[in-house]
């Protein structure tokens, strides 16, 4: 009975010192992670803040800097040798390089002589309604100055 009565106080000993050792390894790290993640945190919600001020700044400089053609610069984007095929319609200019009705920068099925690097505005009242809706559902690259 003395052996067990040892082993039990041995046995209650040791888990007073290792409860007593754990709890005191967790308190003290806690603060530690707490701060570290408010730190995160911090930096997180800063970074925030910065890409969406980044993002503003890029959408006022977008909006600024809209291209703007003359009819000779436009002339220069006719889709022949690998240059875009841009084409101007009631002053907007158009992209219509990526169009399977423009290869080369030339649109034949309506047979109205409609080539990119043009203002095309002319020809819009002659041309089937298909072929505005066709240009103005490409992307939109500038405006078209005199």
């Amino acid at each position: 009975m003395r052996k067990l009565l040892i082993l039990l106080g041995v046995a209650l000993l040791v888990a007073a010192l290792l409860a007593g050792c754990s709890s005191d390894d967790a308190e003290e790290p806690e603060p530690q992670q707490e701060e570290t993640q408010t730190v995160d945190e911090e930096a997180s919600m800063e970074e925030d803040v910065d890409a969406e001020e980044d993002t503003d700044v890029e959408e006022d400089a977008d909006a600024e800097e809209e291209a703007t053609f003359t009819l000779a610069e436009l002339a220069e984007f006719d889709g022949k040798g690998g240059n875009p095929a841009y084409v101007a319609v009631d002053g907007v200019v158009y992209d219509v390089t990526g169009s399977a009705d423009w290869p080369e920068g030339d649109h034949t099925p309506c047979n109205l002589n409609a080539a990119a690097g043009r203002d095309l505005s002319d020809l819009m009242d002659q041309a089937p309604a298909r072929m505005r809706a066709l240009i103005e559902s490409q992307p939109v690259v500038g405006v078209l100055v005199e």
